[in-house]
């Protein structure tokens, strides 16, 4: 943010970008799609038309996530360049068709169980990447548990944060003798960030509270 009448500024947040290209970017910049395909094919391996079910809208991730077939198959293309997975023809013995069925490496095992083990930073981040690790530890309650109680903690310090920038904001308007700068959009955007933080955490203690009660 730039003085009190500012716009906000990207660097303070972790960067999410969408499932509509799959460019060739640092591991550390992967895409949320890229870690779904991995999470996916964790549990076994898989040919294109099973995991492409997952993302479809009413399947296992659809609600969270769509793909088309073509940007699956560039992410899982993307993947296997990476050395996170390969690739082999196999012979569907109903259709006598040849299929692609792709698995992980050890790698790509080591780089989905990563993501999965971190929270998220920025509280947008939820509806999507939260929502997908979450979607690959529901069946098990302890682990779903203990990234819950990770992402809690993430939260909590990002809303301190904005509430921070926030009284700051407020008292350099004050300082300078300005009129409420809560209606600029620096203002407005910080307001949305704490009400959506405050939401997403009594989102995350609801879910929680859930979870245990599946263990009583």
């Amino acid at each position: 943010m730039s003085g009190a009448h500012g716009t906000l500024s990207d660097h303070d947040e972790s960067q999410q970008t969408t499932a509509q290209q799959a460019p060739d970017v640092p591991e550390e910049r992967r895409e949320v799609a890229e870690y779904a395909l991995l999470g996916l094919l964790r549990e076994g391996p898989r040919h294109g038309y099973r995991l492409a079910a997952a993302f479809a809208p009413e399947g296992r991730l659809g609600i969270a996530l769509r793909l088309k077939m073509s940007q699956m198959y560039a992410y899982l293309r993307k993947l296997e360049r990476q050395g996170l997975l390969l690739a082999h023809d196999e012979l569907d013995t109903s259709s006598h068709r040849s299929r692609r069925v792709f698995a992980l490496t050890a790698a790509g095992e080591r780089a989905f169980d990563a993501w999965l083990s971190a929270p998220v930073e920025a509280t947008r981040e939820v509806r999507l990447a939260f929502l997908l690790k979450l979607a690959f530890t529901l069946d098990e309650p302890a682990a779903a548990l203990a990234l819950i109680e990770r992402q809690r903690a993430a939260t909590a310090d990002w809303l301190a944060r904005q509430r921070s920038r926030a009284a700051q904001m407020a008292q350099t308007t004050q300082a300078v003798g300005q009129a409420n700068d809560s209606l600029t959009i620096t203002g407005l955007t910080l307001r949305h960030r704490i009400l959506l933080s405050e939401a997403t955490l009594a989102w995350l203690d609801e879910t929680a509270a859930a979870l245990r009660s599946l263990s009583l």
